[in-house]
């Protein structure tokens, strides 16, 4: 069984696959996201948002939105269900 906030929880919630979760990777710092839901991808470390739009993650550095105040860079680290890149032993 997977425990919750692993690649393999959110797979269906999100509507991506656990295996797509393990390559995809911020376009603006290369570093891990965080899966908001299904709607969202963030980036805590530079504070942007990526959209995700019927599943598929908007992952262009042009499209993302940044997170300005610290009351919703908060609320967004509360929502995560998971994280991505390289899934741990």
């Amino acid at each position: 069984m997977t425990e919750p906030g692993t690649v393999g929880a959110v797979s269906h919630e999100a509507g991506l696959s656990p295996l797509l979760l393990t390559l995809l990777a911020c376009p603006q710092d290369h570093g891990p996201l965080l899966v908001i839901g299904d709607e969202e991808m963030y980036n805590p470390r530079l504070r942007r948002s990526y959209k995700i739009d019927d599943g598929i993650p908007a992952l262009l550095i042009d499209d993302a939105r940044d997170v300005d105040s610290d009351s919703e860079h908060e609320a967004l680290l509360a929502r995560a269900t998971a994280t991505t890149g390289p899934v741990s032993d």
